[in-house]
């Protein structure tokens, strides 16, 4: 009876072990994900995925690293307008805070302790912002375009060509920071340059 009792014992040792590294693993996953860059992760995940899913069921999820990856690159497959950087930055937050580990019912992040950080360097503020034209066609071609349609023409969302909103810089701000209705907020995602850079490129449509 004891000789056939240890290899249970042993494979159960072996399993909490299996457990001991995983959660290791998603602590340094955690660790890699500043507090600064998960509110933008959170961010991606409202302005990207919430155009087909809801953010409730992104955060339902308990996924591995390896499922999480999946899921993204199965998204982007399907013509999620998600860049490399941002792709890796989502996998990270995703597998460390929705691993299968993870309890049900997790506290909502502390979005107000640090402003969004971004993914990559950008100039030193050096004055007042100035739209450029030719980069805000671009970021709208990879942000907007899905909803709003090519050139601004509109789609599931308003056309923006011509549109009166863009004559009154606060309410065009307040909605893009802040969302409105059925549009999410892209204030954790799109620097303030990048806004600036689409309102003076939407002017010339």
């Amino acid at each position: 009876m004891t000789m056939r009792i240890l290899p249970f014992i042993g494979l159960f040792v072996l399993g909490l072990a299996g457990v001991a590294a995983m959660t290791a693993a998603q602590e340094d996953d955690l660790a890699s994900v500043s507090a600064a860059l998960a509110p933008r992760a959170e961010g991606l995940i409202i302005a990207r995925c919430s155009v087909c899913h809801s953010p409730d069921l992104v955060s339902q999820q308990r996924l591995p690293k390896d499922r999480w990856l999946a899921t993204v690159d199965k998204m982007k497959q399907w013509g999620a307008e998600i860049s490399d950087d941002e792709a890796d930055l989502l996998v990270r937050y995703l597998s460390a805070r929705y691993h299968p580990a993870a309890p049900d019912h997790l506290p909502p992040l502390d979005h107000e302790s640090s402003p969004a950080e971004p993914l990559t360097q950008e100039p030193a503020d050096t004055g007042p912002l100035v739209g450029v034209s030719t980069r805000g066609a671009g970021i709208f071609e990879h942000n907007c375009q899905a909803c709003h349609g090519a050139g601004a023409t509109g789609g599931m969302g308003p056309k923006l060509a011509k549109n009166p909103i863009l004559k009154h810089d606060d309410l065009f701000w307040e909605t893009v920071l802040h969302g409105r209705g059925p549009m999410p907020a892209w204030g954790s995602v799109l620097s303030q340059q990048d806004i600036a850079d689409v309102h003076t490129w939407l002017l010339t449509k």
